[in-house]
């Protein structure tokens, strides 16, 4: 059956617009009066926002255009002591760490659910949504398919960690032969351009929960609601994890 003109030209766009001006009519919700889907619109909105600006200057120098995007992520200056202060787009004060690393999650699996939205051409007059061939829109959601991600509030809930996970090995990472310093071989990991982006996107989802109510490296002041960090381990790491397991697994046998 051929497709309709309607599917053909559907583009993330349109789908997260969709999922935005949905009407909820989950009886649970009607009878409560309030949307238990509220959080995934909020989550469509953000990405929205993300991918439109993406988009207008797609065809743009890269390292303009992320530091671009970090302006918008935060608000940034000085005060009169010259400690710096800066607010994320999504920052709520008296939200608590477990309602930011939902948050998180949330924008996370709206990006993965969009990423499988082709971006095509749109006719007519408006923002025309004709990816560059050679330009990343979305990390997130363009990610190879079997990387799952982990979202989890440090110790002390000081800190929010965005892990990730199977990765693969082509993908994510680029093997370097070195000699060690008894004069064997070693093989040294590095990242690949795709999970560097990667990385860097999470890292900006991240900080549009946070805020620094007026940080002085100069005093050693830190007064960042929380850090972000995103972590991935290399191959390396992850086979000496496996081999550290298996052993731990025979000596309690």
């Amino acid at each position: 059956m051929t497709k309709s003109k309607a599917s053909k030209t559907r583009t993330r766009i349109d789908a997260l617009r969709a999922v935005i001006d949905k009407e909820c009519t989950a009886p649970t919700c009607r009878e409560s009066g309030t949307c238990r889907h509220e959080g995934e619109k909020e989550a469509a909105r953000h990405m929205l926002g993300r991918l439109l600006e993406k988009l207008k200057d797609a065809a743009g120098d890269e390292r303009e255009e992320r530091a671009r995007m970090w302006a918008e992520i935060y608000e940034r200056g000085y005060d009169a002591h010259g400690n710096t202060y800066r607010m994320g787009a999504k920052y709520r004060s008296g939200q608590s760490m477990k309602e930011r690393a939902a948050g998180i999650r949330a924008d996370i699996k709206m990006a993965r659910k969009t990423g499988k939205t082709p971006l095509v051409q749109q006719e007519g007059p408006g923002l025309v949504s004709q990816a560059v061939e050679t330009y990343r829109f979305d990390p997130i959601g363009e990610a190879p398919a079997q990387i799952k991600f982990r979202v989890r509030i440090g110790a002390g809930y000081g800190s929010i960690r965005i892990g990730i996970d199977n990765i693969p090995q082509e993908w994510g990472w680029i093997a370097e032969e070195v000699t060690g310093y008894q004069g064997e071989k070693v093989t040294r990991w590095h990242r690949s351009q795709a999970l560097k982006d990667l990385e860097a996107e999470l890292k900006s989802v991240g900080e549009a929960y946070n805020a620094d109510h007026g940080s002085n490296t100069m005093t050693d002041c830190f007064a960042q609601a929380f850090f972000v960090f995103v972590e991935s381990d290399d191959p390396g790491t992850l086979a000496w994890r496996a081999e550290y397991e298996r052993k731990r697994r025979e000596r309690r046998a």
